[in-house]
């Protein structure tokens, strides 16, 4: 019987025979940006100005997104102003480009010509400008300060204190004062504290308020716990006692916990509650999970429930299991429920497995057994593996038998080909097998290849044979390259053969390509 086949080979050889020439282009683009460029430049220093706006208008125009933009619009910007005699377009040139490249080698002169132009703007009446000059102007002091503060900081002295803090309170540039709350923070001094107190309770920028209270919790003199307190109780902005919340989650200091129990239980607080939920579940003290727990199980508002699921899973505590069981058998919330399931599976220790079993077993709910066959796939007890087999083998419903395929799958990791080639075999479901191959072809080396080249001898099911095929594709291994030929010139399915065809273009190397053309010519 003579085989058809489809145009997929041929298209396949003509994309491989693309990418091969595509592999001998002559000149790389970056070498080709570099020349364009070089190209430009030239003119400048030939004085074509208008030549050279054009070739750096189509350097630009061709190639956006180049190492060489900011040198090209710089010198764009140069260009234009010695060919138009207007100083406003001009102006607005290098205007533009200080604000697009801050960080330009360029931007230093930039400045400066923006400022000289600017001044003859001034000077003919143009008053608009002096704003303009004047900020670029008190930009460049903002970074001598900054370099001053840096400096100054090292040198970690009373007088170099005292002078950071008389800037503090002189200064109008809330950048300044957020870098000053920086500095701060290296100095071991007891005016350090109190000074971080004033600014975290009366800066009159909250950004600068949150960094010195992040400072703060950086802090471990003795009171700065009390202090980060007192900011939360306050009236400050919700964000800046958000802030406190955190770097109250950074302490291990017990006191703490029932102030944070109490925030993420009071009813309004909203952003606060759930802040103070995720600073608890930063805590690394027994009582902090103990804490979780029953803001879990009293909390009003959902989002903050939710939030303490969450941060109960991430603190693995074998309290929480109790509360975490309760909530996936009768929370009202489904996200919830699951949640709950996968925060189970992450507590260590025989007790989640268990538990997550008998949920499996006590519920009806068939989104709730699947999401606990797969918590069940991160607990590390003995029996998983059993559990999990023996619901891909036998479950009557086809999707969580799936389900148990996949998570047993993923539970041995590079040691499960054994377990998936038994459940092949096995499996009353025709889709539990497909999906075991298609996780068969996932792992690598000859075992795998053999494991399938065993299916395709005993298989009759085509689709099954299909699936098997594919799956010698997905292991993008020579090795698999004679079984698929001999698919191609033997099988009695049509769509098998085909299959194999896809698989040959799947795994792509020399051998594969090879054995493509030889079918073409076969044919």
């Amino acid at each position: 019987m003579k085989i058809r086949f489809t145009l997929v080979i041929v298209i396949m050889l003509l994309a491989g025979a693309a990418a091969s020439a595509a592999a001998f282009s002559p000149e790389e683009p970056q070498d080709r940006v570099q020349t364009a460029y070089q190209d430009a430049y030239n003119l400048i220093l030939d004085e074509k100005w208008s030549e050279a706006i054009t070739a750096f208008d189509n350097l630009l125009g061709q190639y956006p997104k180049s190492g060489w933009v900011d040198d090209a619009r710089f010198w764009r910007c140069y260009a234009n102003e010695k060919l138009d005699k207007s100083l406003k377009n001009a102006f607005d040139c290098y205007h533009d480009f200080i604000r697009s490249y801050p960080s330009s080698k360029y931007t230093d002169d930039a400045k400066a010509n923006l400022i000289r132009i600017g001044e003859q703007l001034v000077r003919s009446g143009e008053r608009e400008y002096e704003a303009i000059i004047q900020s670029v102007r008190e930009s460049d002091n903002e970074e001598i300060t900054l370099a001053a503060l840096y400096a100054m900081s090292n040198i970690g002295d009373e007088r170099a204190l005292k002078t950071i803090l008389d800037l503090y309170d002189n200064s109008s540039s809330a950048k300044i004062r957020g870098k000053i709350v920086y500095v701060l923070g290296e100095f071991d001094s007891p005016e350090v504290l109190p000074t971080l107190r004033r600014i975290a309770t009366s800066d009159a920028d909250n950004s600068v308020r949150k960094k010195a209270v992040y400072a703060l919790g950086d802090h471990d003199a003795a009171g700065t716990a009390e202090i980060l307190i007192g900011i939360l109780k306050s009236d400050n902005a919700t964000e800046v006692r958000k802030a406190a919340l955190y770097a109250l989650g950074n302490s291990d200091d017990a006191k703490i916990i029932p102030v944070l129990k109490e925030t993420a239980l009071a009813k309004g607080n909203g952003d606060l509650s759930k802040a103070a939920v995720y600073a608890l579940g930063e805590m690394d003290l027994p009582d902090a999970g103990k804490m979780l727990a029953e803001i879990l199980k009293n909390a009003s508002e959902p989002e903050v429930r939710k939030a303490a699921l969450y941060a109960i899973a991430e603190h693995d505590s074998e309290a929480a299991l109790p509360v975490l069981k309760e909530t996936a058998l009768k929370s009202p919330d489904p996200a919830l429920r699951k949640a709950a399931l996968y925060a189970i599976g992450e507590v260590e220790g025989k007790v989640s497995f268990g538990m997550l079993k008998e949920i499996f077993e006590s519920t009806d709910d068939t989104d709730l057994q699947k999401a606990a066959l797969y918590a069940i796939e991160n607990t590390d007890d003995p029996g998983v593996e059993n559990f999990l087999r023996s619901i891909a083998l036998s479950h009557p419903d086809d999707k969580l038998a799936q389900a148990a395929m996949y998570a047993l799958a993923d539970h041995l990791e590079d040691g499960g080909i054994e377990s998936l080639m038994e459940i092949l075999k096995k499996a009353k479901s025709p889709k539990v097998k497909k999906a075991a191959l298609y996780k068969i072809g996932e792992f690598d080396g000859g075992p795998v290849i053999e494991a399938l080249g065993q299916v395709l001898k005993s298989e009759t099911d085509p689709e099954l044979r299909k699936a098997a095929v594919y799956a010698l594709g997905e292991t993008e291994s020579d090795q698999a390259v004679p079984l698929l030929v001999d698919i191609i010139k033997n099988d009695q399915s049509l769509t098998v053969r085909k299959a194999a065809v896809s698989a040959l273009g799947e795994i792509g190397t020399d051998k594969a390509q090879k054995a493509l053309l030889d079918v073409l010519q076969e044919r």
